[in-house]
């Protein structure tokens, strides 16, 4: 295919995209106000989805010089490696445009709505009318579960928030790697929400929210994006919106709604207990997989929290959960010798062969080496409901057992034996094919 005909088909393409989505947008809710506007120019809300998509195709026909640079740039930027290295990159690139058409349209249609949106909050002279194409292709796009959406509209979210220009940062205050600095004169500007803004962009995740395909492929994204922001997690209610998400019964990404949580417990520690222990026993197993998986990170915050969540996720019907919070329990014999061996004797009792292996790979060498006697009995229990993919392994760990205290070995075989004959004798019988001048120390 030649360059005219992919540009000519991606040309076609952005024309009708542009269509659908401000009628996607239109028919979902009514667009937000814009943030901005002047008194002697007040805005003037659609009146008809038509209006607007002939407003915004007309543009968009009428900036054929627009279109190209846009092109150009998206292509630039996304053109795969093995495409540059090609003995005919040209004629590969074309394919290659051709073949994601679909793609370089939706991102293409985003610049132009970034475009758009930075005319409308351009406080010395905003163009309300921009306002509305901007945001109905923001939202359109948000609505179809667009990637680039996913990946880059939170950041012109952040920005009709702010009532600032997209990419337009606050000025930095200078630093010590300036010649020019002096700490005396050094400021932090905070940057507010403009109230305007926050309105907007509330009414712009209210309309995601009501979407069965932004809900689950955009909003959870974007508000984990939204918990690095104190003050827009606050204005846009995010930890109230994430307890909305948890409480859905059919939701299907849940899981986004952990990781948020979890970024939230030093600023909403409240709001986040509630979420992750909402999430503890949520019924979807891959959300409480997320959970357990977490409970490290969320140890280093609240490490009473991730204690308690660890007790529910250690019982939980889903054998992969109950794993991975056996490997919190596992890590706590580094720093919490107490907790850990009253929790793993309780673990290793239940004779789950997978949470046993996790405790013996990951915990009983450092348990051995800090209390050798074993007074709290691990390795027997852990040697009863082991695997045959652990026995060798506790085996060894015996063996080093009997090189730091005699008597401590004897203990644990004797516990062995009085437990069950058969896990004691097969012990015993992997422990003398290794060195069989051990038996004199091992009950008959």
């Amino acid at each position: 295919m030649s360059r005219r005909e992919a540009r000519a088909l991606i040309w076609e393409g952005c024309e009708a995209l542009i269509r659908e989505l401000i009628k996607a947008s239109f028919q979902a809710a009514t667009l937000p106000h814009p943030p901005l506007e002047l008194p002697d120019f007040p805005a003037i809300q659609p009146e008809t989805s038509e209006k607007l998509t002939d407003q915004a195709v007309g543009i968009f026909l009428n900036d054929r010089a627009g279109f190209n640079h846009r092109l150009s740039s998206i292509v630039d930027d996304r053109t795969p490696d093995y495409v540059r290295r090609n003995i005919d990159p040209e004629k590969l690139r074309e394919k290659w445009t051709s073949e994601n058409s679909e793609m370089i349209s939706e991102a293409l249609i985003f610049k132009m709505s970034s475009d758009w949106l930075s005319s409308a909050l351009d406080e010395r002279s905003p163009d309300t009318d921009r306002w509305y194409l901007g945001v109905s292709l923001l939202i359109g796009l948000s609505l179809n579960g667009s990637n680039v959406a996913r990946e880059e509209g939170f950041h012109l979210l952040t920005s009709i928030s702010m009532a600032r220009p997209p990419r337009i940062q606050t000025p930095k205050s200078s630093g010590p790697h300036h010649l020019a600095w002096n700490p005396d004169n050094e400021t932090h500007p905070d940057e507010v929400p403009h109230p305007s803004g926050v309105l907007a962009a509330s009414i712009i995740l209210d309309t995601l929210s009501g979407n069965q395909v932004s809900n689950s492929q955009i909003l959870p994204y974007w508000l984990e994006s939204l918990t690095v922001s104190r003050k827009l997690s606050m204005h846009l209610n995010v930890p109230n919106r994430l307890m909305t998400l948890l409480n859905q019964r059919d939701y299907t990404n849940s899981k986004m709604a952990v990781k948020s949580a979890i970024q939230l417990i030093s600023e909403y520690p409240q709001e986040s207990h509630d979420l992750l222990t909402l999430a503890s026993k949520h019924h979807d197993s891959e959300t409480r997989r997320e959970l357990a998986s977490s409970l490290q990170r969320i140890s280093s915050d609240d490490t009473q929290l991730a204690l308690r969540l660890m007790e529910g996720l250690l019982q939980d019907e889903d054998s992969d959960t109950r794993v991975l919070a056996t490997t919190f329990l596992s890590s706590l014999v580094r720093y919490d010798i107490p907790t850990f061996s009253v929790k793993a004797s309780e673990v290793l009792q239940r004779g789950d062969e997978r949470m046993t292996q996790r405790i013996v790979d990951s915990a009983m060498r450092e348990y051995l080496s800090i209390n050798p006697m074993d007074e709290d009995s691990l390795l027997s229990y852990a040697w009863i409901s082991s695997g045959e993919s652990s026995k060798s392994r506790l085996v060894g760990l015996v063996m080093q057992q009997l090189e730091v205290t005699e008597e401590g070995f004897k203990r644990s075989c004797r516990r062995i034996f009085q437990s069950s004959n058969e896990e004691y004798y097969d012990l015993k019988k992997r422990i003398l094919r290794r060195d069989a001048s051990l038996e004199y120390l091992m009950p008959s």
